[in-house]
């Protein structure tokens, strides 16, 4: 199968979906959109890109971009494809593996790190891209896809791939709560916690994500969702994520 002027269907036309199309039409890629918002559908057609009203099956690369509890009917739709299924959806460990199995298919997990509000220019400057390989052949090929954005390529298990995608969005809510603690101790002993968090953050090992976003509680589409399951998927497993659990209440005291 070869990278070039490939046809790639993308399931979910939400934030992540659109980004991810528009930078892989981009790189001169036939990208169909597929959608069951209507609105959504008209906006695509209106800014110039291909939609269809049922998933196609015969595409090089389907991504699938829609809610996780709907990845697996998403997969269900594209039983007469033989064209690399590729999971972008945040899902729990081992679900891309239990898909495939479940399926008989070759599926791939290749997570998103992407800011709602800057969705577009994230997807063409990434920090990184994983890769969470089904096998040797399918990581070949999204390398290949990615190559153009020359940044770095990481290829995992796709359970790995899950996992990354979990924690990295834990790190970023642990920022956010590690300052609204000291944000809290500040307002008691008459102290800016901006000014803390500014100053504290010169220190190359301290980040600023927190330092100087801080004082509400974080919420948006992912992190909130991504630590309950996270703080759920370790509780089955039979561990009790203490830090992670001291995150959520920390927030959830915020949001009062």
């Amino acid at each position: 199968m070869c990278t070039e002027k490939m046809k790639i269907q993308i399931i979910g036309a939400g934030t992540v979906g659109r980004a991810t199309g528009e930078t892989l039409s981009r790189f001169g890629h036939r990208v169909i959109f597929h959608d069951i918002n209507k609105e959504k559908i008209l906006e695509l057609q209106n800014d110039g890109f291909e939609v269809s009203k049922k998933p196609i099956s015969q595409a090089d690369i389907h991504f699938i971009c829609t809610p996780e509890d709907v990845v697996e009917k998403a997969i269900d739709q594209l039983t007469t494809s033989d064209g690399l299924i590729v999971i972008r959806s945040s899902t729990l460990p081992g679900t891309t593996n239990n898909l495939a199995e479940k399926h008989g298919r070759h599926i791939s997990h290749n997570p998103e790190f992407l800011r709602a509000a800057m969705a577009s220019w994230d997807s063409l400057n990434p920090d990184r891209v994983v890769i969470g390989e089904c096998c040797k052949n399918h990581g070949d090929i999204l390398e290949k896809l990615y190559k153009p954005l020359r940044a770095p390529i990481v290829r995992v298990d796709p359970t790995t791939s899950e996992m990354i995608k979990l924690a990295s969005n834990a790190t970023l809510s642990s920022y956010i709560s590690f300052w609204n603690e000291i944000h809290k101790i500040c307002d008691i002993i008459g102290v800016n916690s901006h000014v803390v968090g500014k100053v504290s953050c010169m220190d190359q090992r301290i980040s600023e994500y927190g330092a100087s976003m801080h004082g509400r509680a974080f919420g948006g589409a992912c992190l909130p969702k991504d630590l309950d399951h996270l703080i759920a998927f370790s509780e089955e497993q039979g561990y009790t994520p203490e830090m992670l659990k001291a995150i959520k209440d920390i927030n959830e005291r915020m949001k009062t």
